[in-house]
Formats: structure tokens, C-alpha cells, sequence
């Protein structure tokens, strides 16, 4: 049996975890720049709001409807990711975190899967504040079907019947989609309890092998294992800036941003990188003068030193780096990475390696006790004018001192 746990809207849950008050109320998330809509509360569906809306033509309606309105807070979003991974770790001995609100369970030896699915459900709720709904069935497309169900009803958890298929469209079915579901519409195929009835033969015509293994897996047999996480082989830090940028000094400071966090990733890896690409981007909506470039470089010594890679970026943004344009994006693509316990020890090193290792360590450290803004490369500088439009933004109540809620006061 395996079990995929679902958070309910999670960034509005999220939000609503430290403002209680916003239960019951239609609540929306903005993406990067507070561009557009990327998570809204069951009331603010309910109002019209879809996903993907830019927030410049909804702003009247959530003004009118005096619908909430957030900025992405994705440090306090991942954290509250973390602690309910690690409530879920807890009761089963395998689990697969298939992205930063979803994770499938395999659940072995479960008397009755669906009273263990309910104490799940409760303890994440009780421990986190992030409500949860659990699908449960014995393939993983199974688990989505029910899983989608089950946010519609009030217990929240459902195991997987051939009853649900009547109420699952065929384009709603886990790995199908529009385009394909599209297709499959045309031939009659309308839901999953058509999809179930149609012979492997013409859907793989239709679909090829992976349409086919949906329907074996619609039909009660795995097709699909429980992955474990792989270390990634490369690894991007970007994002769009607040305002258009014309100086290098600002493309500077966002570069070495996001060069910290590129390479926080990596040590935490455990990897090293051998070689670095920085980019630049204007905004190709914009009517303004276009300009797209980027460099590559390999690294003397593959490495995970802060130092190391910030200088080696900055390089090559100077190179790239053209006047008279206005960026809207730069950042940074670490290549060819590799485990770090495997390095090949360099016979004339180019820096005092065992140094820079207790450098890094002791940056660590510190970042881990205090933040990221306790210690950085002073080129990453201090106001950072270019940052991401943000008003909206809650406090980040999990992971920065400054910023926990105070109870009481001293008299």
C-alpha cells in the first residue's frame, strides 16, 4: 500500500499557520515580482481566482472582494516543507518527497491503511498547522486519483475504489495532461473509467509506453517505484530582479546572491563543481534594446569554495556585462558536479585547500546560528536596491530571530 500526502493549498496554509485569522477567508500567493497568482484558498476559487492570473488585472477584484494578498515568503515555505517531511518520516520507514508539498509513503504490513492515513493526517495538523489530505492505493497513480478526491471531502483521506474513476476526467489523471488528454477525448475517451477499458494496444499508439503503464497502474499493478532522491549534476541559482537594472555594481551583488545560495546547496550535497556558467537576460516583453548572453568556464580545481566561485562568477559577468541595457535577470549554473568525498587531491593546489575548508565550515556555522546576512563576500553589498518586488511579504517566523513574534514584554 503507499500513500501520497498532499498539503492543501500549502503556501496560504502556510500563511495561514501564524495568522489564524485568515481561516475561513478567501486568500491568494503572488509569485516572484508578486507577477501573478501561484496559490489561492478554496474561498478564493470559489471568487473566480485562477492560477496563473496576473495579479495587475485581479487587483480590483481582491480589492472589491477584500481577498488577502501575500508575496511569496519561500524561506518560511520551505522550512514549514521540512518539519512536515519530518513528521511523515516518522511513520513510515520509506518515503519519497516528490516535491515541496507532496510525498508518497509506502506503508508496509497496514492492517487498515485508512485509520493509520486519519492519525497521520491529525498529528501533521497538530504538529505543523499545515492541514493535509492523504490518498491512498497500491500504485502511485492510484494514490493521486484518491488523493484528488479526498480534498473535496470533509475526512480529508480516501482509498482508491474503481467508483472514483467515473468522477476523474481523463485529462486530470496523474502524467496525462492537456495536450494528451485532448487526444484521448477525441477517441471517446472521456475518464479513467473509459481509460480502463481501453485495450494497452491503442494507447500506446496514442501515447506510447508511458500512457500504457498509466493504465496498468489505473488497473492495480506498480509501474512506477519509489525513487530515492539523486544528487544532482548541475545546479542554478537565479532570479528576475525587482526593477530593471542598468549598473554592473547591483548585477554584481545579485550575482554573488546568488552564488551563496548555488553553493550552500552544494556543500549541503556534499558536492563539488567543476566548472560555472553565468548568464544575463533583459526582458524580452519589454520594447526596449534586447541583450541575452552567457559564459561557461571549468574550474582549475573542482571545488565547493565560496571565495573560489564567487570570483570566478563575477569574471565572467564582467565580461558579459554590456552598458546601455536594462537586465532583467542574471545568475549563476554550477556544471559537472561530482561527490566531494571522491576529489582527487591536486599536486600543485592553486589555494591552501585545508584552509579554505575551515573557512567554508566555520561560514557554515555561522549562517546555520544566525542567518545568511550574519556573514558574506562584501561584494554581495548591503541595501541590494535590485532585489525582487516583495510588498506584500510576511515575516519569515521560523527561520530569522528578528523576526519571531513577541508575546510579551517586560515591564
Amino acid at each position: 500500500m503507499l500513500a501520497l500526502v498532499d498539503c492543501n493549498n500549502f503556501y496560504v496554509s502556510c500563511e495561514r499557520v501564524f495568522a489564524p485569522s485568515l481561516e475561513g477567508k478567501p486568500v491568494i500567493v503572488l509569485s516572484n515580482n508578486d507577477g501573478c497568482a501561484v496559490a489561492r484558498s478554496n474561498e478564493a476559487k470559489a471568487l473566480g481566482i485562477k492560477m496563473g492570473d496576473p495579479y495587475f488585472k485581479i487587483r480590483e477584484l481582491c480589492q472589491w472582494r477584500n481577498i488577502q494578498v501575500f508575496s511569496s515568503n519561500y524561506e518560511l515555505y520551505g522550512d514549514l516543507s521540512r518539519r512536515v517531511t519530518s513528521v511523515l518520516r516518522r511513520f513510515a520507514p520509506t518515503i519519497e518527497v516528490y516535491s515541496i508539498d507532496e510525498s508518497f509513503l509506502h506503508l508496509e504490513k497496514m492492517e487498515n491503511p485508512l485509520d493509520f492515513a486519519h492519525t497521520l493526517r491529525n498529528t501533521v495538523k497538530q504538529w505543523t498547522g499545515i492541514p493535509v489530505s492523504i490518498g491512498l492505493g497500491p500504485t502511485k497513480t492510484l494514490t493521486k486519483l484518491a488523493n484528488r478526491i479526498a480534498k473535496k471531502t470533509k475526512t480529508g483521506c480516501l482509498v482508491a475504489a474503481p467508483s472514483m474513476f467515473e468522477q476523474t476526467e481523463v485529462q486530470d489523471i496523474w502524467g496525462i495532461g492537456r495536450r494528451l488528454g485532448k487526444k484521448l477525448r477525441e477517441l471517446g475517451i472521456r475518464n479513467a473509467a473509459h481509460l480502463v477499458e481501453t485495450s494497452p494496444t491503442t494507447l500506446r499508439q496514442v501515447g506510447g509506453v508511458q500512457l500504457e503503464r498509466t493504465l496498468r497502474e489505473l488497473q492495480g499493478w506498480p509501474c512506477w517505484d519509489m525513487e530515492t532522491p539523486q544528487p544532482r549534476q548541475n545546479m542554478c541559482a537565479s532570479r528576475s530582479f525587482g526593477h530593471p537594472v542598468t549598473k554592473l555594481s547591483d548585477m554584481e551583488e545579485a550575482l554573488t546572491s546568488y552564488v551563496m545560495n548555488a553553493v550552500k546547496r552544494l556543500r549541503t550535497q556534499g558536492s563539488i563543481a567543476t566548472g560555472l556558467q553565468v548568464f544575463v537576460a533583459t526582458n524580452p516583453f519589454k520594447d526596449t534594446p534586447q541583450y541575452h548572453d552567457s559564459r561557461s568556464t571549468s574550474l582549475p580545481d573542482p571545488t565547493d569554495d565560496l571565495l573560489t566561485i564567487t570570483s570566478t562568477a563575477l569574471r565572467l559577468l564582467r565580461e558579459l556585462y554590456r552598458q546601455g541595457y536594462a537586465y532583467k535577470k542574471t545568475g549563476i549554473l554550477l556544471l559537472g558536479l561530482e561527490p566531494k568525498r571522491l576529489r582527487q587531491a591536486q599536486l600543485f593546489p592553486t589555494i591552501d585547500t585545508q584552509k579554505r575548508e575551515k573557512l567554508n565550515q566555520a561560514i557554515d556555522s555561522i549562517h546555520e546560528q544566525y542567518g545568511n546576512r550574519a556573514i558574506f563576500p562584501a561584494c554581495r553589498g548591503v541595501h541590494q536596491t535590485w532585489k525582487m518586488r516583495r510588498e506584500n511579504t510576511t515575516p519569515r517566523w521560523t527561520t530569522c530571530w528578528k523576526e519571531i513574534p513577541k508575546v510579551g514584554s517586560r515591564n
